[in-house]
């Protein structure tokens, strides 16, 4: 049986990358856990909605009587905790056949010309036990990367980091996307000009 990942055991990987000292829980007394425990939520969520991962992605019907207030589309409210929506459908059926439909999102809403949507998209995923290897490894990169100059002052090592996280989010990403069709949230161009300047 392999080890648990846990939110501590991929602090401690990027904590690694960066020659910190490791530690035993996020509430340590120290800077380092202080920092992992301040930052892991936030990029967490980041680094799942970059892709639709298999283990976060959700379905969800929605019936709705509720109208904007013009008074035009009717107004669908977004799932509790759900990170992004990546698309909208008006009718599926059984044999797969899905029609997609015109939709905008305005805060916590879906507004479209249907009362009844069937959606699409990422959930917020706290358990690590449901995490992949891979977006374990690739959550350590983006910590190590953003907790960078924070412990170290180092920015060229930052910048290193952001490419390893680039290359860490695109094998995860391929892994992923064997069990199913993957989608990226983000173009290419943009990862790569973000993670090649290490901003």
């Amino acid at each position: 049986m392999g080890v648990q990942t846990s939110e501590v055991s991929i602090c401690n990987q990027a904590l690694g990358w960066l020659g910190a000292d490791l530690i035993t829980s996020l509430s340590d007394n120290s800077t380092t856990a202080e920092l992992c425990k301040n930052n892991y939520p936030e990029l967490r969520d980041a680094v799942m909605s970059e892709a639709a991962w298999t283990f976060a992605t959700a379905r969800y019907k929605s019936v709705t009587a509720d109208l904007d207030v013009w008074g035009v589309k009717y107004r669908h409210p977004v799932p509790a905790n759900w990170l992004q929506v990546l698309r909208v459908y008006r009718t599926v059926t059984n044999n797969n056949k899905i029609e997609s439909v015109g939709w905008v999102r305005e805060g916590n809403f879906i507004l479209t010309n249907e009362d009844t949507v069937y959606l699409w998209g990422i959930d917020q995923v706290t358990s690590t036990s449901l995490f992949s290897p891979a977006f374990g490894q690739c959550l350590a990169a983006r910590i190590a990367a953003d907790l960078c100059v924070p412990l170290t002052q180092n920015v060229n090592q930052q910048g290193a980091l952001w490419q390893l996280y680039g290359a860490k989010l695109d094998k995860a990403m391929m892994a992923d996307g064997l069990q199913g069709s993957n989608e990226t949230i983000k173009s290419g161009e943009l990862i790569n000009a973000r993670y090649g300047s290490g901003i």
